[in-house]
């Protein structure tokens, strides 16, 4: 057994796959991502489905002056927006779009940084974990637009302040994540490794984070969910004039449901094709290398 540890132990050392798992064929791969496919599929119509029937059911007993918008009416309107030309207040979709996400990415890579090195360094050792969590908790109960005020002092109304409370959100969820997933690290790998000669540098790079990869990963997606929810929060106060947020703003204020509708779609769309389409591979792929999962 003691021999077999420090095989495992010299191949985190090394950097080494751990991956046990039969090597996949092609086509064992197309299976798997049609299969995977096929579950996003089945998801997105459980949430179809709720949807229109809570629709259904307004239209029918609720008032008739106000109609819920139904997926038919909604998806129309977002194809006339994306594909028909049809503008919101004067700017196109992608206009809108493309702010959204340029202030999404900003703060969200800002949130990263930060709060990966934060979780590291208060993690890394207990009595700084012990100290370090409770300001960190302190900052993450804060609810996303109780930093307006703190946001409008600083920066002002505009694009400034909804990046700030973006990366004030993120950034602490991040950080708890990291902080608690370097602290499940199991011990004994890190004493083996410093009884085998590494450094406290080289006992972190390539035995703790290796070993907490995968939670560091979802406190990621955790962050960037965080993240969406805010930035379409912040857009609506802080006259941005410009972001899918403050065009969801605008149609609720002109009674345009159908529209706002279409903006929460595209909203739902584009934080869906982020999460499946680059977190969740590169938390499959980590899973592969640490021998979670089959290739």
């Amino acid at each position: 057994m003691a021999r077999t540890n420090d095989k495992v132990l010299s191949a985190l050392l090394e950097g080494a796959d751990l991956s046990q798992g039969k090597v996949a064929v092609p086509s064992q791969r197309w299976r798997g991502r049609l299969r995977a496919a096929a579950y996003a599929l089945a998801g997105v119509l459980i949430v179809l489905a709720i949807w229109w029937g809570f629709a259904a059911w307004y239209n029918t007993m609720g008032s008739a002056a106000m109609k819920f918008p139904t997926p038919p009416e909604t998806f129309a309107r977002l194809g006339e927006y994306l594909f028909g030309g049809r503008t919101l207040y004067g700017k196109s979709i992608y206009a809108h779009i493309g702010a959204s996400l340029a202030r999404l990415f900003a703060a969200f890579g800002l949130a990263a940084l930060v709060g990966i090195a934060l979780g590291c360094l208060i993690g890394s050792a207990a009595r700084r974990y012990a100290i370090g969590m409770v300001p960190v908790s302190v900052f993450q109960m804060i609810p996303g637009l109780a930093w307006l005020p703190i946001a409008i002092l600083v920066f002002g109304l505009g694009n400034e302040a909804a990046v700030f409370i973006i990366f004030a959100v993120a950034s602490m969820v991040i950080a708890a994540g990291v902080a608690s997933a370097i602290r499940m690290v199991p011990p004994v790998l890190v004493s083996a490794a410093a009884m085998m000669g590494a450094s406290r540098l080289r006992i972190f790079a390539t035995v703790l984070v290796p070993q907490a990869s995968v939670t560091i990963i979802s406190s990621l997606r955790l962050g960037m969910s965080s993240a969406w929810r805010v930035l379409i929060a912040a857009e609506m106060v802080v006259g941005t004039g410009i972001g899918i947020g403050y065009s969801i703003e605008l149609t609720r204020d002109l009674l345009d449901y159908v529209g706002s509708f279409a903006c929460i779609a595209a909203i739902c769309l584009m934080g869906l094709a982020i999460d499946r389409l680059v977190l969740a591979p590169l938390e499959r792929s980590v899973r592969r290398r640490l021998g979670l999962e089959e290739g």
